[in-house]
């Protein structure tokens, strides 16, 4: 997809977004945009919030807190630590 409009900068250093570029890109009020500039153009690319990525880590399912982790890697080591003794015998 390929857009093009022409916008002025402003004596403070501001510029408008078309409407039109603002509703094939998403954006809205308050969202982060990178600035990166390639030679002599100036890119801005919609940063991902938690929001929008919201779903895209799991199935919804609660992870495991650290003091579960700790624990279970406890159980683990102890474990192992028992079936090497059994092994020694």
């Amino acid at each position: 997809m390929l857009f093009m409009t022409q916008t002025k900068i402003s004596k403070a250093f501001q510029t408008t977004i078309s409407a039109e570029a603002i509703r094939m890109l998403g954006f809205r009020p308050g969202r982060r945009v990178n600035q990166i500039v390639e030679g002599k153009r100036l890119i801005l690319e919609l940063v991902e919030d938690a929001e929008a990525l919201a779903g895209s880590l799991g199935n919804g399912k609660r992870g495991h807190s650290i003091e579960e982790m700790k624990a279970a890697g406890k159980k683990g080591i102890a474990k192992a630590g028992a079936a090497g003794l059994e092994e020694a015998v």
